[in-house]
């Protein structure tokens, strides 16, 4: 009986240590995770604020890399990176319609990808498969050519942009491993 005293004890303090260190090193990665964010003024920011900051200029921060997937945002520089998950349900895509010239992208960098038509005003209208109206809006490219919207996630739907009198539109999935960037579909015409 004593032998199952010691070992049950052994247990318990074992326990106890296992939850101090995930308690030590959550706190760790949160104290780091905000020191990060702090340092390019991101931080008290929504994932959705931090994605449209980063997105909509080019004049951000020379040592800070961003990328969109369908799940999370990714932020890194040369000596960190941080995770944020997107918000529950939701899907970002940042799309680039173009008369010339655009680039191959899958995963959207909010910080390096650059689009052909800057400032210019489009439409946009994004219909799922069921032919329900998901988004109907006018936007002005932003400094990078792009415009982003945030999607319900996991739909299948038809993109369709208007640029003046040209046209094009492109089939979109905002499910789990999806694309968040989308371009050579769109050549305006």
């Amino acid at each position: 009986m004593k032998k199952q005293n010691r070992t049950l004890l052994y247990l318990f303090f074992a326990a106890i240590l296992v939850v101090a260190v995930v308690v030590l090193v959550t706190r760790n990665n949160d104290q780091n995770q905000t020191a990060f964010l702090e340092k390019y003024q991101l931080n008290g920011l929504t994932v959705e604020e931090i994605v449209y900051k980063l997105d909509s200029t080019t004049q951000e921060d020379s040592n800070l890399r961003s990328s969109i997937t369908s799940e999370e945002l990714i932020l890194t520089d040369d000596s960190q990176e941080i995770r944020l998950p997107l918000p529950e349900g939701k899907f970002y895509l940042s799309f680039a319609p173009y008369l010339n010239q655009t680039h191959p992208c899958a995963t959207h960098s909010l910080t390096t990808c650059r689009g052909e038509l800057v400032g210019q005003p489009i439409h946009a209208l994004v219909r799922d498969d069921s032919g329900n109206v998901v988004l109907d809006a006018e936007y002005v490219t932003m400094e990078n050519g792009f415009t982003g919207i945030w999607l319900p996630a996991d739909i299948s739907a038809t993109l369709e942009v208007t640029y003046g009198d040209l046209k094009t539109s492109a089939p979109i999935l905002t499910a789990a491993g999806s694309d968040t960037c989308l371009t050579t579909p769109l050549q305006l015409n």
